[in-house]
């Protein structure tokens, strides 16, 4: 009999775990929402819970400034817009990463110009910068992919060297640190999410905006808010100085979120004692490599990716993660892709149907060939076609629980210890690379 579960063999993890919770739910959190609901302050006019999340945030990450708003979207968009980005401007965005990353600089018409990414640390490669650098371009969106930080100092150097602005996007980062410093602090914006899948969980969605800049403050609240100055009172005269919109957070949401922050470094804790735990399982497992973590920065792994190389068995690289990823699914252990393509690879980029028209890059305000081939990514293909995320979407929840910890340990040892098996299911496989499969429509 088989000893894998995906040819036949019994499968190594019994159903049902990581089912972890998230957000957890103290009765803290109960009581500050209960309280802000009897309040009768559930407007923007009278609240007082989302200026007491923005000191405590501001506090925390070390920035002068906090916004909240009512998504780690408009936290980005509202940054971008802060920058000075306007029509045929180009902002600096990694190949690899969510969408809002990108979609933000065309929010405000920009034009989004991806750089490949290092492959161990899989956030944006400061070497290639220069590449990508023109008379056009107007920011860098550094992104802290899955927790770890961007090496923001030759970022920032560079920035400086040609007077461009620096958004830190922090929406999978909350805690995690750089020589130090604490994301949110270590570029001139910085953009973080709090729905509830996220380090920083809410009771639904919202995002953090922090800077300490005062002037690019009051210009990311402009658009948090129809365009208008507000008064520190609350004041408005109902006259729009700028394209605005209405971003603005629930005190609810905010009365949620207060409470988590406090148990914030406590959670981050828990989550790295198990990333530790499993990575020093994998150590001497062939095959597969942990996250990497450079020594001058922490990780606080919204996602646990792990490259995984085929030589082992003989194998390409992209039909061995298949084969692992099938197997390690019929083991009982969640494992799944983040982004299948570069994002200059998705339909929006190749087409650029963008508003319509073609615009933002056929409106008049650029004349350069911004045609996106994914094959100018290389290394964001080879960790696409070569890496997987462990756990389930909360994957910080998952974790938390040494049980999971140890079971995603022993489904990976079983797999990876069965490489004639392994090859075997491989040789039935039809591989397509990620990005190169169709779209999964309804």
């Amino acid at each position: 009999m088989s000893a894998l579960a995906v040819l036949g063999g019994r499968q190594a993890v019994p159903d049902g775990v990581d089912e972890s919770r998230w957000p957890m739910v103290e009765p803290s959190d109960v009581e500050a929402v209960t309280d802000t609901l009897l309040s009768g302050q559930l407007s923007w006019l009278n609240d007082t819970r989302v200026p007491a999340l923005e000191r405590r945030w501001a506090d925390y990450v070390g920035a002068d400034h906090c916004i909240a708003v009512n998504s780690g979207t408009a936290a980005l968009h509202a940054a971008v817009a802060a920058a000075g980005v306007g029509p045929g401007d180009e902002v600096l965005v990694p190949s690899l990463s969510f969408l809002a990353s990108a979609s933000c600089v065309l929010h405000h018409q920009g034009i989004p110009v991806f750089v490949d990414i290092d492959p161990r640390t899989f956030t944006i490669d400061p070497a290639k910068l220069g590449e990508k650098l023109t008379d056009r371009t107007k920011a860098i969106i550094a992104v802290h992919l899955h927790g770890l930080p961007a090496d923001m100092d030759p970022i920032v150097r560079f920035a400086r060297e040609h007077d461009l602005v620096v958004i830190e996007d922090a929406a999978q980062a909350h805690a995690a640190t750089y020589r130090g410093r604490r994301t949110g602090s270590l570029g001139d914006l910085a953009a973080f999410s709090v729905m509830a899948g996220k380090n920083l969980a809410t009771a639904g969605e919202g995002g953090l905006l922090t800077t300490s800049s005062a002037h690019l403050r009051n210009r990311a609240d402009a658009v948090k808010m129809f365009g208008e100055r507000i008064g520190a009172d609350g004041s408005r005269d109902y006259n729009a100085h700028t394209m605005g919109w209405n971003y603005r957070l629930s005190s609810i949401v905010a009365a949620f979120t207060c409470t988590q922050i406090d148990r914030l470094d406590g959670y981050t804790a828990e989550v790295q004692e198990g990333a530790r735990a499993l990575t020093k399982a994998l150590a001497d497992v062939p095959g597969v490599a942990p996250p990497h973590v450079p020594d001058d920065r922490t990780h606080v792994y919204h996602h646990f990716r792990v490259l995984l190389d085929g030589a082992v068995a003989g194998l390409p690289n992209g039909v061995f993660r298949q084969a692992v990823h099938d197997a390690l699914l019929a083991e009982g252990v969640p494992v799944t892709e983040y982004q299948n393509r570069p994002l200059p690879g998705q339909t929006l980029f190749q087409q650029k149907t963008g508003y319509g028209q073609g615009c933002p890059w056929t409106c008049g305000k650029t004349t350069r060939d911004h045609t996106y081939r994914v094959e100018d990514y290389p290394e964001t293909l080879e960790v696409i076609r070569s890496s997987l995320v462990v756990g389930k979407r909360l994957c910080m929840a998952s974790l938390r629980d040494p049980d999971s910890v140890e079971r995603y340990r022993d489904a990976f040892t079983k797999v990876l210890s069965n490489i004639d098996e392994l090859r075997e299911y491989a040789s039935t496989i039809d591989y397509v690379e990620p990005w190169q499969r169709e779209s999964r429509l309804w």
